[in-house]
């Protein structure tokens, strides 16, 4: 009789809580209410721009490692030095790059060995890591792209079917 009464009380209170659940659920899918759009008027406030605070700054401290006062007549030659000092750049010439194509790996089972397909200037080419072709120089690679050096620039290419 005991366990017969358990279940007439757990059955009601698992029914409760199962219907709270599902009410729940179903509260926060309706769809009847519809909000309202409503027009509001927005006013633009136009915003207040202030001057800035101009100030000097003060580089007369002193120097947290060495403990001496900072020079100031150091920091001015030193300005003045850096400014001679500007090369002027060289015209640089466009590089033009050879057309190269990457078409594959191929390896041995172990991986120590890697092949490299290339074609460069529609000529076809089976390089290392390290070799030079026409001026280019294969830097480093994997399956999907490659490194390669032509004339001090480095370019990557991915592979191509």
């Amino acid at each position: 009789m005991k366990n017969k009464k358990n279940i007439y009380i757990l059955l009601p209170l698992v029914l409760l809580v199962w219907g709270a659940v599902i009410f729940q659920f179903f509260s926060f899918t309706k769809v009847d209410e519809m909000i309202p759009d409503s027009n509001h008027e927005f006013t633009i406030k136009p915003l207040k721009i202030s001057n800035k605070d101009s100030f000097p700054i003060n580089v007369n401290y002193r120097d947290p490692f060495l403990g001496k006062l900072y020079n100031s007549e150091t920091a001015s030659s030193a300005k003045r030095t850096s400014l001679k000092k500007i090369k002027v750049s060289k015209e640089t010439e466009t590089l033009i790059w050879p057309n190269i194509v990457y078409k594959g790996l191929i390896s041995d089972t172990k991986g120590k060995n890697k092949i490299f397909m290339l074609i460069i200037d529609s000529k076809n080419y089976y390089m290392k890591i390290g070799d030079t072709e026409n001026e280019i120089f294969l830097k480093s690679g994997d399956q999907e792209s490659i490194y390669v050096k032509y004339k001090g620039n480095l370019n990557i290419i991915m592979l191509q079917d």
